[in-house]
């Protein structure tokens, strides 16, 4: 793939600097409804996604899967306007918020199974994130053969079979500098989403984050994708970077579709739950072009939950959500809430 950006090609300044204004991460299609400056969101809520004792039911996954992609995109083959079928496709999910909550297997087979009868090969799909000790939490079976579908994590449990790439990396001195790894003030990008995947498809968990305020698709990104960035955790520093990183322009070309799996979520305690009880179930998927619209609308939905809890909404609780407005100031998607269209359907 002809995709590799030599490290002085890519982020050179700090993470002050507005890198690719002007930017949107659509995918050359028009969304049925959608008018110029708005996003589109599609919500759907299906009463029967998650039944007693937080079993999935897989067929209401798959129903809420199809009926969203075909709204979403107007087309009764919704695949073919992000993808073709020969392209290698991954499927970035998140497990951070391992064991209790991390992205269904009930809607990465619905997915998967949708791009199978699309025609992508069974082993041009991949299922990824960044470590694979927390994959392995999660229950998910790796897999680098080179028959069925792949699934392994960046940073692997065999240190040898790391993959990140040299080449292409976030420099910034916008960080702690206490808290910097190995790498310095350095970065490196994964491999996987570098060389690996011709589409990302961003599979994000509906979920609050005690230093982001939630953990959405734009920070399913940012720090999914990359190293050595614990050295932004703090409130001057976590914003800036996942906004800055999202800018890039590897992901304007390769991440062309997000959601946000809702089937369960979290209210509090995130990123990495302990208790049950901070767990809800709003049994909805989000779908969409545009990751900071889809943000806007989650954070919404963790703040109603918030309050009908009695708690405090985040941005009162001393966890900014900053990242999501500067997305939008960059360019990368719509943060104004009066500018975002949410399509809602209902299914039973």
């Amino acid at each position: 793939m002809k995709n590799r950006l030599n490290r002085r090609d890519f982020l050179k300044k700090s993470t002050t600097t507005v890198l690719g204004a002007g930017l949107a991460l659509k995918t050359g299609f028009s969304l049925s409804a959608e008018t110029p400056g708005q996003s589109r969101v599609v919500e759907i809520k299906h009463s029967g996604a998650v039944e007693a004792e937080r079993k999935v039911n897989t067929h209401a996954v798959k129903e809420m899967l199809q009926k969203g992609m075909q709204s979403l995109t107007g087309s009764e083959n919704p695949w073919s306007k992000f993808i073709k079928p020969g392209e290698t496709v991954g499927l970035k999910i998140n497990t951070l918020g391992r064991p209790l909550l991390f992205t269904h297997h009930e809607l990465i087979q619905a997915v998967s199974e949708d791009l199978l009868a699309f025609g992508v090969k069974e082993n041009n799909i991949i299922v990824w994130d960044r470590f694979e000790r927390h994959m392995q939490d999660c229950k998910f079976t790796f897999n680098r053969d080179k028959e069925g579908i792949r699934c392994y994590g960046t940073e692997a449990l065999d240190k040898s079979q790391n993959r990140f790439d040299p080449e292409v990396s976030y420099k910034s001195d916008f960080d702690n500098p206490d808290k910097r790894g190995d790498g310095g003030n350095i970065s490196q990008l994964s491999r996987i989403f570098t060389e690996e995947c011709d589409k990302i498809i961003n599979m994000a968990i509906l979920k609050d984050h005690r230093l982001s305020g939630v953990t959405l698709c734009l920070k399913n990104l940012a720090y999914g994708v990359s190293d050595n960035n614990g050295r932004f955790h703090g409130p001057k520093h976590i914003g800036p970077f996942i906004s800055d990183l999202c800018t890039h322009p590897l992901l304007k070309k390769k991440v062309v579709l997000h959601m946000i799996d809702g089937l369960e979520a979290c209210y509090d305690m995130g990123p990495a739950p302990r208790n049950p009880k901070a767990l809800f179930t709003p049994q909805t998927l989000w779908l969409g072009t545009d990751p900071v619209a889809l943000d806007t609308v989650g954070f919404q939905v963790i703040d109603a939950e918030r309050k009908e809890r009695g708690l405090p909404v985040l941005a009162e609780s001393g966890r900014p959500i900053d990242h999501i407005e500067l997305a939008g100031k960059k360019g990368i998607g719509v943060s104004d809430l009066s500018q975002i269209k949410l399509d809602k359907i209902s299914l039973s």
